[in-house]
């Protein structure tokens, strides 16, 4: 999704005191933020990557890093 679909999905959820969506929002940034420590835990992306460039170094037969 483009990020302006997300941003105006918290600004919805905001204006309309939604806190169940801003709740699954944060959790959803949460489960991203810790999936992302865990590869990099792996060995795997650099400090900074975005959470898709890191995903795309994972190779698909599940082979650790060089």
């Amino acid at each position: 999704m483009h990020p302006r679909y997300y941003r105006d999905l918290i600004v919805r959820a905001v204006e309309n005191r939604d806190d169940d969506m801003l709740d699954s929002i944060a959790n959803h940034l949460a489960d991203c933020e810790e999936g992302k420590t865990i590869l990099r835990a792996k060995g795997y992306g650099l400090h900074g990557m975005a959470v898709a460039a890191l995903a795309r170094q994972v190779p698909a037969s599940g082979q650790q890093p060089e």
